[in-house]
Parts: structure tokens; sequence; C-alpha cells
């Protein structure tokens, strides 16, 4: 009698697999006794198979369509069933809006597409520090030509990561949400799109980019990402950022490039919000262009030595770039957040570790059409901490079309800058420019050309010192015109052997001599109203901060 009724029940079994498999998937869930005899009597993978092509007539399958088995641990098991099968088929595989599922690891390969809107999958509990939830390594693309398409989209990828132990101090710092990676045996990349994603409490990284890929993150969001909510380390690789928000959250960044294998990296970066840190480190000869990024309560850090980075269109917060060699800004605004109990510098450009490795001029990082901006300009805090737009340090800056707001204590600060040059640049500063050489790192050259004062203004250069030894610094003002109340200067000891070439116009009410007019050899003083008979234009014969010496040149 008993061989009769499991008979009876396998019969009714496979009959329900292949005409409503996800019901009666259902119905097996809430019944144990029956969820005791299906065990007993479990279909094989190929009848499974059979009963997913019946749903499949559109090209996906549901993850459902894979139940649970006894000596499943968790949800992983039968995903990498699903995966496997729709790898065989060319299915994709669909995980059910509402759905949640824990797992530890699943390999995918090239080929695939998994759809899960509204779908959570969650890392298991207490997993090891290289646990990739879903990964290529152990499947990894290796052909002379590039892979078809591995793609995640919608889902959420959740690492779980207040269930996994200590991660602060790097612990799990290779547990990741998604880890695509290709094989360097052949020059085949492995090609992948991660669409419409959210990753969330990684104790490491979201989606993570290694070797060999050609990787697209597209529409999707982070929070709580300790590296990062994108983050790229191996190279050759292409990472490409299309509308991503990196959201505030308890800890973490949203994207964090930093490259430690040779080899050379793509970057492209279109509509980013960060509301925390980003970071781009790429190896010699690496791209980045990156438009319309917005960081927000964040910096900014770019490691730039020999390699070329753009950014342009952007509002980026604060700024740090090290090591540049070609690294220019494009209609990009940084805002400096000041603080009451710190000095702040809103940009730093620097050259930290590789001083002897190239020429000073080499070193070079260029603002155009860009703005320095307090973010509290409408209402700012009292503060009586140091307060400097952007400090430069070794190698060479240049400023084209840029304007310096407000509430800066020091628009540009150049300390042993070897090059600077300023181009049609307005400062509303206190001070605006302010210049320091270093006995090792000698500043050549700086050159004012057509750079205009706001009226917040009281020091428009201010000399902190001077060359003792030969090539002594050159400082160049040109095509220049400003108030008599602008034309003073900070530091006249300082200046020492400075040479300084200057043709700026002055506008003076009266004599500059008797007036006490300040100025730089060369400068030309020129009445504002002139008087029929009387001088009207004149020459500064010695340097002043307070009052130089005029001689009329016309009258």
């Amino acid at each position: 009698m008993k061989k009769t009724v499991l008979l009876l029940l396998s019969v009714i079994v496979m009959s329900l697999l292949y005409s409503k498999l996800p019901d009666m998937v259902q119905i097996l869930r809430t019944n144990s006794a029956i969820d005791e005899m299906i065990n007993a009597v479990a279909p094989s993978e190929a009848q499974v198979g059979q009963a997913a092509d019946v749903q499949a007539a559109q090209g996906e399958i549901s993850v459902e369509a894979f139940p649970k088995r006894k000596t499943d641990k968790d949800d992983t098991e039968r995903i990498q069933r699903a995966v496997d099968y729709c790898i065989e088929n060319n299915k994709d595989l669909l995980f059910p809006s509402g759905g949640s599922y824990t797992v530890r690891q699943v390999d995918i390969e090239a080929g695939l597409r998994i759809v899960g809107y509204g779908a959570t999958v969650t890392l298991a509990d207490d997993q090891p520090k290289a646990t990739r939830m879903f990964t290529t390594q152990n499947r990894k693309w290796e052909s002379s030509e590039d892979s078809d398409y591995l793609i995640i989209e919608g889902l959420t990828l959740d690492g779980n990561c207040w269930n996994q132990g200590e991660f602060m101090n790097y612990e799990k710092e290779h547990q990741f949400g998604i880890f695509l990676s290709g094989s360097l045996e052949k020059k085949g990349m492995l090609r992948g799109k991660v669409i419409n994603c959210r990753f969330q409490n990684w104790c490491a990284d979201g989606v993570h980019v290694y070797t060999n890929a050609d990787v697209a993150v597209i529409g999707c969001s982070s929070i709580n990402c300790f590296r990062g909510g994108v983050v790229a380390s191996g190279s050759p690789s292409n990472v490409r950022i299309t509308d991503f928000v990196g959201e505030k959250g308890t800890f973490g960044k949203a994207m964090d490039i930093e490259i430690d294998t040779p080899g050379k990296v793509n970057l492209t970066i279109d509509a980013m919000q960060a509301y925390c840190d980003i970071d781009i480190s790429m190896p010699e000869g690496s791209v980045a262009t990156v438009d319309n990024l917005t960081v927000v309560g964040g910096i900014t850090k770019v490691y730039g030595f020999e390699n070329e980075i753009t950014i342009s269109d952007s509002d980026i917060g604060q700024l740090d770039v090290i090591n540049a060699t070609n690294c220019t800004f494009n209609n990009t605004k940084i805002t400096v957040t000041p603080s009451s109990t710190a000095d702040v510098t809103g940009a730093m450009v620097s050259v930290m570790d590789s001083f002897n490795e190239l020429s000073k001029e080499d070193y070079y990082t260029e603002f155009n059409d860009c703005a320095f901006e307090r973010s509290d300009k409408d209402d700012p805090i009292k503060t009586d901490k140091g307060l400097i737009a952007l400090k430069g340090y070794f190698g060479k800056i240049t400023l084209n079309d840029c304007t310096f707001g407000e509430g800066f204590k020091t628009g540009y600060y150049a300390l042993g800058v070897a090059y600077s040059s300023i181009n049609n640049v307005s400062f509303d500063c206190d001070t605006a420019i302010a210049m320091k050489p270093l006995v090792w790192a000698r500043v050549y050259e700086m050159v004012l050309d057509g750079v205009q004062y706001g009226e917040n203004t009281n020091v428009p250069f201010r000399f902190l010192d001077y060359m003792e030894e030969k090539p002594y610094t050159t400082v160049v003002l040109k095509n220049m015109k400003l108030d008599s109340e602008q034309a003073g200067y900070a530091g006249d000891q300082a200046i020492g052997t400075t040479k300084i070439e200057s043709s700026r116009t002055i506008w003076v009410e009266s004599d500059p001599n008797v007036a006490d007019v300040a100025g730089f050899v060369g400068d030309t003083a020129v009445l504002r109203t002139p008087v029929d008979g009387e001088p009207y234009e004149w020459v500064a014969t010695t340097s002043d901060p307070v009052a130089a010496e005029w001689k009329i040149s016309k009258d």
C-alpha cells in the first residue's frame, strides 16, 4: 500500500512540475510532509530542465523553478543550479519581484543575463574575507575575442556587513557583491553590464572590476560600501559609469579606482552623484574622462602620474590631486566646506613622492573656466581658521578664466610651484595670491595675465620668501587694469632677489606721488579724469607696497 501511495504521489508531482511548477514549489514550501516525499522521489536535473522549458518560452526562467533541496544550506545551491541551466540553455535568469534570497557565492560567466527588479540577494552571515556573491573568478573568460555580455540587472545586493564580524580595519576587504574578471592568458576581454542594481552594506565593494574586463555600470546606486560602490583594482580594464548615485551612509566611498596591476585603464564617468568620497588612481598610460560628476560632503582624490585625467562640467567638492602629469578640469566648481575647528584647503595639487622622476613642468594641472566657492557662501560660518581655495606644491599649475569667490583668506597659494600661469582670473578673496619659493623646489616663474580683483580683496599679491641663489624667481604682471586701492602687495622684504616684470595700468584720482599709490617698476598710473594741461599718466620707477615713486610720462 505504501509503495502504491508513493508511486501515485510521484506521478502527481511530475505532472505539476510540467504544468505549473511555481505553484507547486509554493505548496511544497508550506507542507513539510509532502516535501519529504518529494525529496524521496526528486526529479532528475534533466526533468527539472524539461519542466523549466515550459516556463521559458520567452527566453527567461524564474529561479523559483529550481526548488530548494534538503541538502542545500541556503539559496546558493539552487541559484547555482539555475545559473548553470540558463548558461547551458541560453536562457535569462529571473528573480521575481519581492523575492528575498540568501547566498554565499555563486559562479557566473560570460553570456549570462540575470534580471531581478524588486528582488534582494543577501550575503549569508559570517562569510570569509574573500567571498564574492556573484563571481567570474572560477569561470574566467579566456579567448582571443571579447565575450558576449554578462548582464546583471535590477537586483539589490546586500552585503549584510553587520553580521560579518569586524571589517572597519579591512578585515573583510575582499567581500564583493559582483566580481568581474577575465583571464590574462588571451587578449579577449570579459564584457559586462551592471544595470539598475543597488549595493548596500558591504564590508568591501559593491561591484569590483579586475583584470581584462570591460564593464559598464549603468543607473546603479550604493550606500555603506566600505571601499566603494564601484571599485576597480586590475588592468587592463575599461570601466564606464553612467547615472550612478553614491548615497551618504554610515561609512564608505562611492567609487575607488585603485589599480594594483600593470597595464592601462580607460575610465569613463557620465553623471555621478556622490555624497561621500571618490578616488581615482590609475597606472601609467591610463585615461580617465569624467563628465557631470557631483560630490557633496566628500573629497575627490586624483592620482595622476603619467596618465591623462579630464574632469568637466562637474561640482567636485574638495579636491586632492597628487603627482598629476596631465590633469585638466573644465567648467568645474570646487566647493569648499569651511571649519570652525581646523584649517581647510579646498583644492590641493601636489607632488608627493615622485619629485625626481620627471622635470618640474611635466607635473601639470590645468583649471579652465572653474569656480572656487565656499559651500556656506549664503550663510557663512564664523571662523578664525585658515581657508585656502587652491594650494599648489611643486610642479606646474595653470588657471584660465577662473573665479575665486569671497570668504577665502587666500585664493591661490603657490608653495614651491615651479611654474604658475594665471590668465583672466578674478579673485574676490582677502589675499588673492601668495607665493613662497622653496630652496629645493624653486619657483622659476609666475605669470599673471589679465587678473582682476573684487571688492573683498585686500592683498592682491603676497610675497612670502625669495630665492637666494640663481636662477631667481620671476613674477610677470600684464594686461591688468585696476584701481589704486588694489595696486599694493605684501611682504616687501620678501621680494628680495625676485625679478618683477610689470606693465599694469592703475587708475588714480590724482597725482600718484601725492596720493601714495603702490606699484611695481614698469606700472603705469593713469588719471581717471584728465585735466587739460595737467599730467595724466605716470610710470613707476620704484617698487613699493605702499607708495612707489612715479615719473610723469604724459601731460
